[in-house]
């Protein structure tokens, strides 16, 4: 297994993660947009309590940033639902554009990732705004971050989707106990899968994309720190939380 490295603090909860990033960064889409509280205190949480984590607009995420007034670093995408206000209030403050044809053959959260993955070393995306509208939108962005080249974690105040490669595992710490928890095979089988600290467990198992093994799990009833942990030995394997419906 690897190594615990990094913890990784949100609003509602904060997790271990297996992987060593250089620096966090945060990246807007254009899902649904979260609650103004939580977004303003996201964006000030880091795992040293740092405010500069850099931030990344995803087309109509620029029109988040506009509404909180938070100058995105990077621009991505090909304007086709961001408000021209935005993106030129984003230009003025010397936001670095990168501007995309509409028809392309990658969706913007791709071209997002892999101009991250560019411009960051070893970076660690957190992308919010990312959850809610279409459903092929949805799929697409949690396939991609899935298998993007650098670890990716899609988080708001509702939903949090946190990804384990093989030989990984994740400790997560909730301040209340979430609404529920569901296992997401991102290939065609998950192998040697266990938990602990979930009311149904799992040891050693296989997980596959055609069954609903480990959907709508709960905390165990004894546990009451709220934590609990997952491990992989083979596959991508999604660790979704709900938050609240």
């Amino acid at each position: 297994m690897h190594e615990y490295k990094h913890t990784l603090i949100l609003p509602n909860l904060h997790a271990t993660l297996p992987c060593v990033p250089s620096q966090e960064i945060i990246c807007i889409g254009g899902g649904r947009t979260p609650a103004k509280d939580w977004l303003t205190q996201f964006v000030q949480q880091s795992e040293k309590g740092s405010t500069d984590r850099p931030i990344l607009a995803i087309d109509r995420g620029v029109n988040i940033c506009h509404a909180l007034k938070l100058p995105p670093v990077h621009l991505i995408g090909d304007g086709d639902s961001a408000s021209s206000k935005a993106w030129t209030w984003a230009e003025e403050r010397g936001t670095h554009v990168h501007a995309f044809p509409p028809e392309k053959d990658f969706t913007d959260t791709e071209l997002a990732l892999q101009i991250a993955a560019e411009q960051y070393a070893h970076p660690l995306a957190i992308l919010t705004a990312a959850f809610g509208g279409r459903l092929d939108h949805l799929m697409s962005t949690a396939s991609v971050a899935a298998h993007a080249p650098i670890p990716c974690v899609l988080v708001d105040e509702r939903e949090t989707l946190f990804y384990l490669h093989a030989g990984e595992s994740l400790t997560v710490t909730c301040d209340a106990s979430p609404h529920t928890i569901s296992l997401l095979p991102f290939t065609e089988k998950c192998t040697g899968v266990t938990t602990r600290g979930l009311y149904w467990e799992l040891r050693d198992a296989c997980i596959t994309n055609r069954a609903s093994l480990a959907i709508s799990n709960v905390l165990a009833h004894e546990n009451t720190k709220n934590t609990f942990t997952v491990s992989i030995k083979n596959g991508v394997l999604g660790v979704y939380l709900c938050h609240k419906e």
